[in-house]
Formats: structure tokens, sequence, C-alpha cells
């Protein structure tokens, strides 16, 4: 997220995968997923929102209205897919309809309804902190 150059071709290449599915919005978690929700979004020439944390969800804030609206729920990284799975909730409560998902790096995986695309896949061990050998 550091080089917005590089962003930006991460953000091409995921647009042109999403094409057909006529994206109206583009909402990720903040912080990771809303900037690359906001480029993709930028790419596609959509709008662009972000779900904050309130408690142990997700939701839309800030008068985002995608209610009845085709949105595509992305995020940086998916490891074990909670940040994408609570954003794809908070825009389901907020009336928007998750058409499609999409992630710039996929190291683990996911059951949405909506399908699933990535720019970037890593098969990489994923540990719970009590499990990590470099934690030790």
């Amino acid at each position: 997220m550091e080089d917005p150059k590089l962003l930006r071709k991460f953000s091409e290449v995921l647009a042109r995968k999403l094409k057909d599915f006529d994206v109206e919005w583009v909402v990720g978690p903040f912080t990771g997923g809303a900037i690359f929700a906001y480029d993709l979004a930028s790419v596609m020439g959509v709008f662009s929102a972000y779900a904050e944390k309130e408690g142990e969800r997700r939701v839309l804030k800030r008068g985002y209205d995608i209610e009845n609206r085709r949105v595509a729920v992305v995020d940086d990284v998916l490891t074990t897919g909670k940040s994408l799975r609570e954003t794809y909730s908070a825009v389901l409560e907020a009336g928007g309809i998750p058409v499609v998902c999409g992630v710039m790096i996929k190291r683990g995986e996911i059951s949405l309804e909506a399908p699933l695309f990535f720019v970037l896949e890593l098969n990489l061990p994923v540990f719970k902190p009590e499990d990590c050998p470099l934690c030790k």
C-alpha cells in the first residue's frame, strides 16, 4: 500500500476480472481494504465506501447509500477471511447486494455466496498465535 503505482496495477488487474458484474460500489474494511477499495473504484469508475469496526462487527457509517446497489466486497489480503466476511455482512445489513468479492493477495480460503477473484495467490502456512514458531 505504500506504493500507489503498484497498488494501481493490482487494481487494474482485478478491475478486468470484475468488469462483467456491473458493480456500482466497491466496499472494503477499514484500513487496508478501504485504501484498495478506493483505488479499485477509481479504476472502475464507480463509488467507494468502507466498513468500520463497531464492537465485534463492521458497519457502514458516514451516510453511504448502497441500498439495492451492486457491490464488490474487497480486501487487500485474504488470510482467515474474517474482515472480508464482516464487510460482506455489513454490506448486506446496509441493504447492498454483494455480487462479487475480490482481494489483491489470497493466502487463505473463504466461502461466501458471491464469487471470489484475486490477483495473486500465496500458499504460505497460517499459524494460530500460540502455534507460531516465530513467536516463541
